[in-house]
């Protein structure tokens, strides 16, 4: 039999010839999509009606008409933590909800919300809830799942107040625990649920979710949704993906996630990481909620980026926190953690960082700048050389002082009144004198003390003065790398001999924009010291940078 002549739609009534070679379905994309026989699929995966069953673009869709349909009068309770975009709609819908905060640890607070249900007022309209309660489970960005229990509970609670609640499951099939959302459809007709192929199914681009519900309800949501909201290859990628087989696929896929999620969070537990025992397919690590707890979720995020691991650091209320998705192959990820969380080598520069040279080097540039020229100079214009990288030598720094004003001279000449000034003569005293250590002791005995991590240090000082520098901080024993054995920074030589003597990845701390670039080079954690305009260390790729090294002791 012929297919009807389709005149009702104004369609073409065939499809451009090159997109129906290179496409399976090309020959219906001349139709409007119909998204039924999907929805009829659907149903009989969840054994429910075609009825019960309303395919939405994406999970995003579902809660945009969710939105419209509390914009209407019909308040909202949302517990949080929750999805960015239901707390975004409380505010472009301009909705008045009750929002529930979470627990100290993060989790949703059930008694919160049993309150909130009690206290809901009947509805004017008979055939309007009298308010709808969002449950993420498991939530997002947690990853906290809800007991089966808790969740009926609930529904019981709500149901008796004419509540509908929305549960959105989209991270579900990576739960160890599954749900029994399905057989509470029968039992609870006030339940909406939310699931989507774009998580487990890895069809995000598709833009494919779903509701299930009671007819009744879902009715409400499909009549405020467009006729034709999903396209047809969309469509059709779905149906294939919801075969048995593909089905299996997605199951196995799960599992691996689920046992590789297991990994982690033991690993992250052993080494007293923070971490949330979630069931999704990523992992919370809420840090403590100030200035430290936020700076540590900082160094995971940039560290991880600078290797092309992306993470989300959140930016508002949960700005100590960071969430990793779970990835099928952990190679990466966990090699990276483990130089984050675990590291067995800490190379440390010497000037700025464990010794205060501003009455010292920095002095000695100002009067070798005097003593060439006359003139003074201001430290502002020393440190703004020195950001600008390639200054680390101090010697040179001062030849490009003095060529900026005019003054050229070789760099052997301006070593030598350098050297004068800054170590003194029989006559007189040297700016080094000057020196104070800047690391407290009890840091230095927290160095000497551990067998791990192991330590070194990486300085542009001549091999005599850095040993003077290690005697005066009270670290003789570490590891030592001069300007006398290795190429000054920002070239990662010295860095690489210390990674190459231990064997091992590293974090590097240092005070200027050089000693990050070598971090970098190296592929070290990029550990800024500066008590001032961080910034400058930032621009070239710090993944932290604190106050004082002293400050290094609490992340160990």
């Amino acid at each position: 039999m012929r297919d009807a002549l389709r005149l009702h739609f104004n369609e073409r009534p065939d499809c451009i010839t090159a997109i129906d070679k290179a496409m399976p379905f090309g020959e219906s994309l001349w139709r409007y999509p119909d998204r039924k026989p999907l929805e009829q699929t659907l149903a009989d995966i969840n054994n429910v009606t075609p009825e019960q069953i309303l395919c939405t673009n994406g999970g995003d869709e579902a809660i945009m008409i969710l939105m419209r349909i509390l914009s209407e009068g019909i308040p909202l309770i949302l517990p949080l933590p929750a999805f960015s975009q239901y707390t975004w709609g409380i505010e472009s819908w301009q909705l008045a909800p009750t929002v529930i905060q979470p627990t100290d640890d993060l989790s949703i607070d059930l008694d919160g919300v049993r309150q909130a249900l009690e206290s809901v007022q009947a509805s004017e309209q008979a055939d309007q809830p009298a308010a709808v309660l969002v449950l993420t489970s498991p939530n997002n960005p947690t990853g906290e799942q809800l007991s089966n229990a808790t969740l009926e509970e609930l529904l019981i609670k709500a149901n008796k107040a004419n509540v509908w609640v929305f549960l959105d499951e989209a991270y579900i099939e990576f739960s160890s625990r599954g749900s029994d959302s399905a057989k509470w459809l029968t039992q609870y007709p006030n339940l909406i649920v939310l699931k989507t192929l774009s998580k487990a199914y890895g069809l995000a681009g598709i833009r494919l979710g779903y509701i299930l519900g009671d007819k009744t309800v879902i009715s409400e949501f499909e009549k405020r949704c467009a006729p034709f909201n999903i396209a047809t290859p969309s469509l059709e990628i779905a149906k294939a993906a919801l075969q048995p087989e593909a089905r299996k696929e997605v199951a196995n896929y799960c599992t691996s996630i689920q046992n590789n999620r297991e990994k982690l969070f033991n690993w992250l537990l052993q080494r007293m990481v923070p971490v949330i025992d979630g069931e999704a397919n990523f992992l919370m690590l809420p840090f403590s909620n100030d200035q430290a707890g936020k700076n540590r979720a900082t160094v995971c995020a940039r560290f991880l980026a600078r290797n092309n691991i992306l993470i989300r650091q959140f930016n508002d209320s949960l700005n100590h926190c960071i969430r990793i998705t779970i990835p099928y192959d952990m190679t990466a990820l966990m090699s990276c953690l483990k130089q984050l969380f675990e590291p067995e080598l800490i190379c440390l520069d010497m000037d700025g960082v464990l010794i205060d040279t501003s009455d010292s080097y920095d002095r000695t540039i100002m009067a070798t700048i005097k003593r060439v020229t006359g003139a003074d100079i201001a430290f502002e214009k020393i440190q703004n050389k020195r950001n600008s990288g390639g200054f680390n030598n101090d010697w040179v720094l001062s030849q490009a002082l003095l060529a900026d004003m005019g003054t050229e001279i070789t760099l052997e000449a301006v070593t030598d009144i350098f050297q004068g000034l800054y170590l003194g003569t029989e006559q007189t005293t040297g700016f080094v004198a000057n020196e104070q250590a800047l690391i407290q002791k009890r840091l230095v005995e927290t160095i000497k003390q551990e067998n791990k991590p192991n330590w070194g240090i990486v300085t542009g000082r001549p091999l005599t003065e850095a040993k003077a520098g290690q005697k005066l901080v009270g670290l003789k024993s570490l590891a030592l790398i001069s300007l006398d054995c290795a190429a000054a920074k920002p070239a990662p030589d010295g860095i690489q001999r210390l990674q190459s003597q231990f064997g091992t990845k590293s974090w590097m701390c240092g005070d200027n924009p050089d000693d990050i670039q070598a971090a970098i080079a190296s592929g070290s954690v990029a550990i800024g010291i500066r008590k001032q305009d961080k910034q400058a260390l930032y621009d070239v790729g710090a993944d932290i940078v604190l106050d004082s090294i002293n400050e290094l002791e609490e992340w160990l």
